[in-house]
Protein backbone atom coordinates (compact mmCIF):
# COMPACT_ATOMS: atom_id res chain seq x y z
CA UNK A 1 0.00 0.00 0.00
CA UNK A 2 1.52 3.30 -1.09
CA UNK A 3 0.57 6.35 0.91
CA UNK A 4 0.97 9.53 -1.15
CA UNK A 5 0.92 12.50 1.23
CA UNK A 6 -0.48 15.84 0.09
CA UNK A 7 1.93 18.58 1.18
CA UNK A 8 -0.04 21.52 -0.22
CA UNK A 9 1.57 21.58 -3.66
CA UNK A 10 -1.05 19.43 -5.46
CA UNK A 11 0.77 16.09 -5.35
CA UNK A 12 -0.48 13.84 -8.13
CA UNK A 13 -2.35 10.84 -6.73
CA UNK A 14 -2.29 12.13 -3.15
CA UNK A 15 -4.40 9.90 -0.91
CA UNK A 16 -3.51 11.01 2.63
CA UNK A 17 -2.89 14.12 4.68
CA UNK A 18 -0.42 12.28 6.90
CA UNK A 19 2.44 9.78 6.58
CA UNK A 20 2.77 6.60 8.64
CA UNK A 21 5.81 8.12 10.39
CA UNK A 22 3.82 11.22 11.37
CA UNK A 23 0.88 9.05 12.47
CA UNK A 24 3.18 7.09 14.79
CA UNK A 25 4.59 10.30 16.29
CA UNK A 26 1.04 11.57 16.91
CA UNK A 27 -0.06 8.27 18.44
CA UNK A 28 3.08 7.97 20.61
CA UNK A 29 2.57 11.48 21.99
CA UNK A 30 -0.96 10.55 23.05
CA UNK A 31 -0.42 7.00 24.26
CA UNK A 32 -2.40 5.46 21.39
CA UNK A 33 -1.18 1.92 20.75
CA UNK A 34 -0.57 0.59 17.27
CA UNK A 35 1.40 -2.46 18.46
CA UNK A 36 1.40 -5.32 16.01
CA UNK A 37 0.27 -3.12 13.13
CA UNK A 38 2.44 -2.99 10.03
CA UNK A 39 3.22 0.17 8.09
CA UNK A 40 0.94 -1.17 5.33
CA UNK A 41 -1.96 -1.50 7.78
CA UNK A 42 -1.29 2.01 9.08
CA UNK A 43 -1.13 3.30 5.50
CA UNK A 44 -4.44 1.66 4.62
CA UNK A 45 -6.05 3.21 7.71
CA UNK A 46 -4.63 6.64 6.78
CA UNK A 47 -6.05 6.39 3.26
CA UNK A 48 -9.50 5.33 4.53
CA UNK A 49 -9.41 8.09 7.17
CA UNK A 50 -8.49 10.76 4.61
CA UNK A 51 -11.28 9.63 2.27
CA UNK A 52 -13.76 9.67 5.14
CA UNK A 53 -12.70 13.14 6.33
CA UNK A 54 -12.98 14.58 2.81
CA UNK A 55 -16.40 12.99 2.25
CA UNK A 56 -17.76 13.86 5.68
CA UNK A 57 -16.49 17.41 6.13
CA UNK A 58 -15.97 18.83 2.61
CA UNK A 59 -19.14 20.92 2.77
CA UNK A 60 -17.92 22.44 6.04
CA UNK A 61 -14.40 23.28 4.89
CA UNK A 62 -13.94 26.99 4.13
CA UNK A 63 -13.36 28.16 0.55
CA UNK A 64 -12.63 25.90 -2.40
CA UNK A 65 -9.80 23.60 -3.47
CA UNK A 66 -6.72 25.66 -4.41
CA UNK A 67 -5.99 23.72 -7.60
CA UNK A 68 -9.59 22.77 -8.37
CA UNK A 69 -10.13 19.43 -10.06
CA UNK A 70 -6.38 18.95 -10.46
CA UNK A 71 -5.97 18.01 -6.80
CA UNK A 72 -7.01 14.61 -5.47
CA UNK A 73 -8.02 15.75 -2.00
CA UNK A 74 -10.04 18.62 -0.52
CA UNK A 75 -7.01 20.48 0.87
CA UNK A 76 -5.23 22.85 0.28
CA UNK A 77 -7.98 25.50 0.00
CA UNK A 78 -8.31 29.12 -1.09
CA UNK A 79 -10.93 31.80 -0.39
CA UNK A 80 -13.89 32.04 -2.72
CA UNK A 81 -16.79 29.90 -3.81
CA UNK A 82 -18.15 28.03 -6.81
CA UNK A 83 -21.26 29.49 -8.42
CA UNK A 84 -22.82 27.71 -11.39
CA UNK A 85 -19.63 25.72 -11.84
CA UNK A 86 -17.38 28.79 -11.94
CA UNK A 87 -14.86 29.90 -9.32
CA UNK A 88 -15.69 33.30 -7.82
CA UNK A 89 -12.84 34.78 -5.76
CA UNK A 90 -13.56 36.32 -2.38
CA UNK A 91 -13.64 40.12 -2.65
CA UNK A 92 -11.63 40.63 0.53
CA UNK A 93 -9.52 37.53 1.21
CA UNK A 94 -7.21 35.36 -0.86
CA UNK A 95 -6.72 32.68 1.77
CA UNK A 96 -9.20 30.91 4.00
CA UNK A 97 -8.97 31.49 7.72
CA UNK A 98 -9.41 29.20 10.68
CA UNK A 99 -12.11 29.72 13.32
CA UNK A 100 -9.88 32.24 15.09
CA UNK A 101 -9.37 34.33 11.95
CA UNK A 102 -5.80 33.17 11.35
CA UNK A 103 -5.04 32.84 7.61
CA UNK A 104 -4.28 29.40 6.20
CA UNK A 105 -1.96 29.63 3.20
CA UNK A 106 -3.29 28.39 -0.13
CA UNK A 107 -0.53 25.77 -0.11
CA UNK A 108 -0.91 24.70 3.53
CA UNK A 109 -2.27 21.52 5.05
CA UNK A 110 -3.46 22.71 8.48
CA UNK A 111 -2.16 20.87 11.53
CA UNK A 112 -5.77 20.44 12.70
CA UNK A 113 -6.44 18.43 9.52
CA UNK A 114 -3.35 16.29 10.12
CA UNK A 115 -4.46 15.66 13.71
CA UNK A 116 -8.00 14.84 12.61
CA UNK A 117 -6.59 12.41 10.05
CA UNK A 118 -4.49 10.73 12.76
CA UNK A 119 -7.50 10.41 15.07
CA UNK A 120 -9.66 8.97 12.30
CA UNK A 121 -6.89 6.63 11.15
CA UNK A 122 -6.44 5.34 14.69
CA UNK A 123 -10.10 4.34 14.81
CA UNK A 124 -9.78 2.63 11.43
CA UNK A 125 -6.58 0.89 12.50
CA UNK A 126 -8.13 -0.51 15.68
CA UNK A 127 -11.42 -1.47 14.01
CA UNK A 128 -11.47 -1.29 10.18
CA UNK A 129 -14.76 0.04 8.81
CA UNK A 130 -15.59 1.97 11.99
CA UNK A 131 -15.75 5.38 10.30
CA UNK A 132 -18.13 4.45 7.51
CA UNK A 133 -19.96 1.24 8.41
CA UNK A 134 -22.82 -0.13 6.39
CA UNK A 135 -25.95 0.62 8.40
CA UNK A 136 -28.83 -1.81 8.25
CA UNK A 137 -31.96 0.17 7.33
CA UNK A 138 -29.93 3.36 7.58
CA UNK A 139 -29.05 2.72 11.23
CA UNK A 140 -32.21 4.45 12.42
CA UNK A 141 -32.93 1.97 15.23
CA UNK A 142 -36.18 2.54 17.08
CA UNK A 143 -35.84 -0.40 19.49
CA UNK A 144 -33.31 -3.21 19.98
CA UNK A 145 -33.95 -6.01 22.46
CA UNK A 146 -31.62 -8.83 23.49
CA UNK A 147 -32.97 -10.78 26.43
CA UNK A 148 -33.83 -8.34 29.20
CA UNK A 149 -31.70 -5.54 27.72
CA UNK A 150 -33.48 -3.06 25.49
CA UNK A 151 -32.21 0.02 23.64
CA UNK A 152 -34.45 2.59 21.99
CA UNK A 153 -32.99 5.71 20.40
CA UNK A 154 -34.75 9.06 20.41
CA UNK A 155 -36.34 10.04 17.14
CA UNK A 156 -33.82 12.88 16.84
CA UNK A 157 -30.78 10.61 17.31
CA UNK A 158 -28.44 10.47 14.29
CA UNK A 159 -28.30 7.19 12.38
CA UNK A 160 -24.52 6.84 12.66
CA UNK A 161 -21.79 7.25 15.25
CA UNK A 162 -20.68 10.76 16.18
CA UNK A 163 -16.89 10.97 16.51
CA UNK A 164 -16.61 13.82 19.00
CA UNK A 165 -12.81 13.72 19.24
CA UNK A 166 -12.42 14.04 15.47
CA UNK A 167 -15.08 16.78 15.34
CA UNK A 168 -13.30 18.62 18.14
CA UNK A 169 -9.87 18.41 16.51
CA UNK A 170 -11.24 19.60 13.15
CA UNK A 171 -13.43 22.35 14.66
CA UNK A 172 -10.70 24.95 14.12
CA UNK A 173 -10.98 24.58 10.32
CA UNK A 174 -14.70 23.93 9.95
CA UNK A 175 -17.50 26.29 9.14
CA UNK A 176 -20.55 25.69 11.32
CA UNK A 177 -23.05 23.29 9.79
CA UNK A 178 -25.74 25.55 11.27
CA UNK A 179 -24.62 28.56 9.24
CA UNK A 180 -26.97 29.99 6.67
CA UNK A 181 -25.66 30.29 3.11
CA UNK A 182 -26.23 34.03 3.58
CA UNK A 183 -23.93 34.17 6.62
CA UNK A 184 -20.23 34.96 6.46
CA UNK A 185 -17.44 34.96 9.00
CA UNK A 186 -16.36 38.50 9.96
CA UNK A 187 -12.62 39.08 10.02
CA UNK A 188 -11.08 42.18 11.54
CA UNK A 189 -8.56 43.78 9.19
Amino acid sequence: MTVVVEDGSCIEGANSYLSAVDFKAYADARGLSYDGKSDDEIGEALIRATSWIDATYRTRFPGVRTYGALQSLQWPRKAGCIINGQYVPDAYLTTVTDAEGIPIATTEIPSALESGTAEAAYRELVSPGTLAPDLERGGDIRRLKAGSVEVEYATTAPAGTIFTTIDGVLALILISSQASPYTARAVRA
